[in-house]
């Protein structure tokens, strides 16, 4: 019986071992990933972009083209009457 505690033991703890190898480094090379890509620095040129894009709509006389307008004007009259 304690054979087979001992092999028990040795063959959970390399297991254990090969899953932090395998899984663990993987999930650490995704988490690094999102945090170079979620990074304070990221953050902040993501929001000049947006801005930037923003300021470019406002100049334009027309945002949207007609085929767009009249869609998102029918999307909004369903999700009203499915509201009411």
């Amino acid at each position: 019986m304690k054979i087979f505690l001992i092999k028990t033991g040795v063959i959970f703890f390399a297991a254990l071992i090969l899953f932090k190898l395998t899984v663990g480094s993987f999930y650490n090379s995704l988490q690094k990933k999102f945090d170079k890509q979620f990074s304070k620095d990221q953050i902040i040129l993501i929001k000049g972009k947006i801005r930037e894009e923003m300021r470019k709509g406002i100049e334009k006389d027309k945002i949207l083209n007609d085929e767009d307008a009249e869609l998102i004007q029918k999307f909004i009259k369903k999700l009203l009457k499915e509201i009411n």
